[in-house]
């Protein structure tokens, strides 16, 4: 799921650079590609903005809602503070373009990070390269007039152009702001048109000239601080044996496997996944197929269950497990000797369960 997670986060940070300024006499009606281009020409005129911005992710029947307060100046520095829910609230990022700091008040920890050189100058969240990018990999077709919070919006219908993947989202609805040109919200589906998560953004304010001083973060008195660098982030892969040797708990792999299915990797997740449990994943694949392996000791924690679709309770060696299934991956959940296991890939139910039954 990493990789559409990340491409779900990407989409948050394109609606948050489509946040667009300036005042023009509107049109009663217009095209969507007119909109779209009234939207990108005026990337250019952003300097810096700030909002309430508001995050809603909807899965398996739960609703989560996070609330934080942004602030943008171009080309690469950000800040967000998170004020809700209560576990998260006070939870900092700020980034000032070669450093990002996060700071995490439930445990007093702040984690300083050196950016990696992007080589060609340019920043990943340049808000016009963005945007472009985003217009040109999507159809857009004008909905209709909605008013949301207040104001005047164009809804629109955005879905990926032929040939383009987009992870978990197969369609997109987005809301206009007919007088400024800012996108005040957008809403992200399913193959199934089920709501995946939902970005509004509230409060926007425009080049207010925010100082470079709102980007430089100083650790709290008593705070622990860890330094760390993006390569030191990323995981190693590990062959079986490697995997072993830096275990405390006693690695289990499946015996069976389908037809063209080889180990290809191991890796330590822990760190990346913001835990201080150990937490192995084991990769095999056929060449194009690709079945997870997930394994780390039961703390109560719920580490390895990925919050997708309902559950349904199967049984594992005489041991309950949950299957699950979204965005055309299925899930298997159990635990069996105090480790907590999860199996995932494009297999029906039955070959899940005859993988895990195999674990020796």
């Amino acid at each position: 799921m990493k990789k559409e997670t990340k491409q779900i986060a990407v989409a948050a940070i394109v609606l948050a650079a489509v946040l667009l300024t300036g005042c023009v006499d509107q049109a009663s009606e217009m095209s969507a590609d007119e909109i779209a281009s009234m939207m990108e020409a005026k990337q250019e005129s952003i300097e810096d903005f700030s909002a309430t911005v508001i995050m809603t992710s909807s899965y398996g029947g739960e609703v989560a809602t996070e609330r934080a307060l942004m602030m943008n100046k171009a080309p690469d520095k950000s800040r967000m503070e998170y004020t809700e829910p209560a576990e998260v609230a006070g939870m900092v990022m700020v980034t000032n373009g070669s450093t990002m700091w996060t700071y995490d008040p439930a445990k007093n920890r702040v984690t300083k990070m050196e950016l990696p050189d992007m080589g060609d100058g340019t920043s990943e969240m340049e808000y016009t390269q963005v945007v472009k990018g985003i217009l040109d990999e999507t159809d857009i077709s004008l909905e209709g007039i909605e008013t949301i919070d207040s104001r005047s919006t164009y809804r629109l219908n955005v879905s990926p152009k032929d040939g383009v993947e987009m992870g978990p989202i197969t369609g997109m609805r987005v809301w206009v702001d007919r007088e400024n040109w800012m996108l005040i919200g957008m809403e992200m589906y399913d193959k199934d048109g089920n709501p995946i998560s939902k970005v509004e953004y509230r409060d926007i304010a425009f080049n207010t000239g925010i100082p470079d001083s709102e980007f430089v973060f100083e650790a709290p008195a008593g705070a622990e601080v860890v330094e760390t660098s993006f390569e030191d982030m990323m995981p190693e892969e590990m062959t079986l044996e490697d995997a072993r040797a830096n275990l405390t708990f006693d690695l289990r792999v499946p015996s069976y496997l389908p037809d063209g299915y080889e180990f290809d990797h191991a890796m330590l997740l822990g760190d990346l996944y913001g835990s201080e449990q150990e937490i192995l994943s084991l990769k095999y694949t056929n060449g194009s197929g690709i079945l997870h392996l997930r394994e780390c000791v039961s703390d109560g924690s719920d580490q390895l269950k990925p919050a997708m679709g309902e559950p349904e309770i199967v049984s594992i060696n005489g041991t309950d497990g949950e299957f699950t299934s979204m965005f055309g991956r299925n899930s298997l959940q159990w635990s069996a000797d105090g480790i907590d296991y999860s199996l995932s890939g494009e297999f029906e139910q039955d070959e899940l369960v005859r993988i895990a039954e195999s674990l020796v």
